[in-house]
């Protein structure tokens, strides 16, 4: 059974750092150094509860919580404790065996949802502007059928994995860089939040056009085409290399 561990310089507590071949172990030091990081800058960090520490592994690539640096398969795990009935643990060593495609994370077909979440880091205000200017009827019907149909097999997730909180996140910083005029407050926690239309909007299409490539099956071709319209008008359709035969 494959495992996966993802790597974030940010975030990995092990040593050494994931090549193939390596054994690597947990590091308490690395954990402890993290949360007084966190508790100086105030910033929350993601960091595994007390009680929960160890190097996180997933059995399934789409279930990785979040956008790593890389992603590697390993084995001879040492689990910190059994818990057969989740489909991740916390271990205190494994042994890297290959590094393999970060954009595995969304599904098969993550290399275009990739490329939409590479786009979007580099977002400019005038991109937003020709995003949002561009129709988008039919979206959301569309939207809400892709993930009825995907739900029928599915009972946690989403049809491509952690890309679309990912999205959230870096279109925010994308806006951010243009300016703190973009943001107010949330009306319940009072947080900045992103709220200039232009912006909502092209987050609407970059997440429309990475449902649709990262799950070309669920709907007919003409429908994800409406769903990525806007997207590849602006972008174009995204520039994959060809695929091995199985």
């Amino acid at each position: 059974m494959p495992f996966f561990a993802f790597y974030d310089t940010e975030r990995f507590h092990g040593d050494p750092e994931p090549r193939p071949g390596v054994r690597v172990s947990f590091m308490p030091d690395k954990l402890a150094a993290a949360r007084e990081r966190a508790a100086r800058t105030g910033r929350p960090d993601d960091l595994p509860s007390v009680g929960n520490e160890g190097l996180m592994v997933n059995e399934i690539a789409t279930d990785v919580p979040r956008w790593p640096s890389s992603l590697w398969r390993v084995a001879d795990l040492e689990p910190m404790r059994p818990i057969p009935a989740f489909r991740w643990l916390r271990c205190r060593a494994f042994t890297v065996t290959e590094e393999v495609p970060v954009w595995l994370v969304a599904g098969p077909h993550g290399e275009a949802v990739e490329q939409v979440i590479d786009r979007t880091r580099t977002l400019t205000g005038a991109q937003a502007d020709a995003l949002a200017a561009l129709p988008d009827e039919g979206e959301d019907p569309l939207k809400r059928t892709l993930w009825a149909r995907w739900s029928r097999d599915h009972h946690s997730g989403s049809p491509v994995g952690c890309a679309l909180t990912t999205l959230h996140q870096i279109i925010a910083a994308a806006a951010w860089q243009v300016g703190p005029h973009l943001f107010g407050p949330d009306e319940e926690d009072g947080v900045e939040v992103l709220k200039d239309p232009a912006w909502l909007s092209a987050f609407g299409a970059a997440y429309a056009a990475a449902l649709a490539f990262g799950n070309p099956e669920l709907l007919a071709p003409e429908e994800n085409a409406v769903l990525t319209r806007r997207w590849t008008t602006v972008f174009g359709t995204p520039d994959l290399p060809p695929r091995q035969p199985a």
